[in-house]
């Protein structure tokens, strides 16, 4: 009976050391709780809704990365999220490490209120747990990251109107939707391999990672992609 006490409690122990593993603390702040925006964002939406939403999009990420695992992500023990009002009118959110700012001028009252919203926090969050070639860029390197945060909300659904279609674009770092559509296409080829090179963005950053993959230059796949018959 002492054995298989032992046992249960062991096996406790290790189920709450996993669950600790994947605890993140998620904070939300309005910083700009008096201006109009503001208060939509504390009348339909609020801090706890978005605190989820903030989870749910962790977890999709995860999955979609390829990280279920701690060890194969980020060390991030909290993520802190404010509506700010200081932002510059073309920026709808930023990022910076485990930090989001969303621009309150953004948040509209409306039926796609949640969707827009949602895709916004979805890319963002993307940023918080995407690898970022460990220092080593080119002119390619900040439009890929992009792609990858676009492409992300692009798997969770949440296509605003406005974006491209499959196919737009003049090159496959135009970053954004443009990449993400082109991310898609290659995902196509390869299913798991936007989480393949992510992976491989964790150490360094080359254009050649397209071709370890898919066994064409990037160059030769964006031809491909953009050849591809369409309606």
């Amino acid at each position: 009976m002492a054995h298989l006490q032992s046992i249960f409690l062991a096996s406790l122990l290790a189920l709450a050391a996993l669950h600790s593993s994947d605890a993140v603390d998620y904070t939300v702040t309005n910083q700009a709780a008096t201006t109009p925006r503001g208060i939509v964002f504390d009348n339909q939406l609020g801090a706890e809704y978005t605190r989820q939403q903030m989870e749910s999009a962790s977890q999709f990420i995860w999955n979609l990365f390829q990280q279920t695992d701690p060890a194969a992500r980020k060390n991030v023990p909290n993520v802190s999220l404010f509506i700010v009002d200081n932002l510059s009118p073309d920026r709808v959110a930023e990022t910076l490490n485990n930090e989001i700012r969303v621009n309150d001028k953004y948040i509209q009252a409306g039926d796609q209120l949640k969707p827009g919203f949602n895709g916004v926090l979805y890319h963002e969050m993307a940023h918080v747990w995407q690898w970022n070639g460990n220092g080593q860029r080119d002119n390619t390197t900040g439009e890929l990251i992009e792609g990858i945060a676009d492409f992300v909300r692009l798997k969770a659904n949440y296509i605003p109107a406005g974006w491209a279609k499959p196919g737009d674009g003049n090159r496959w770092y135009d970053g954004y939707f443009v990449t993400a559509r082109f991310l898609d296409y290659c995902e196509g080829l390869k299913p798991g391999f936007v989480a393949e090179l992510n992976k491989k963005m964790r150490d360094g950053y080359s254009t050649d990672f397209f071709f370890q993959l898919l066994g064409k230059t990037v160059d030769q796949l964006w031809t491909d992609y953009k050849n591809q018959p369409r309606n």
